[in-house]
């Protein structure tokens, strides 16, 4: 199991110890990241100003996706976007039924 290399506070060690059991993937070398998103996360809930908040989002954000647990650094775009179009059942949004364009305006003829 990974550790900090530094001691971190409660919050961000919760943070870390989350990320680490969530993400199989990680490895020593990502220990130094890994406690830079551990911090920006942690800080988010601290700060008072949404211009605190919008940088530590940022930086929290910079690391997910350098760290590869973002959920679209771990998803494949094509892969996701066939898992969506295998769940539609029916028609598509787009597809017009024939013949319903042609009674749009029935009362208007009347």
């Amino acid at each position: 199991m990974l550790t900090p290399l530094r001691p971190l506070k409660s919050d961000e060690k919760a943070v870390f110890d989350l990320v680490v059991r969530e993400n199989v993937h990680l490895q020593a070398i990502d220990v130094p990241l890994l406690m830079g998103f551990a911090r920006a996360s942690a800080g988010l809930f601290k700060v008072d100003s949404a211009g605190d908040f919008e940088r530590l989002a940022r930086v929290a954000m910079s690391f997910a996706t350098k760290l590869r647990i973002s959920p679209q650094s771990r998803v494949n775009p094509l892969t996701l976007a066939r898992r969506y179009a295998d769940q539609h059942i029916g028609p598509k949004p787009w597809d017009r039924i024939r013949g319903e364009d042609d009674n749009d305006n029935d009362d208007e003829d009347k």
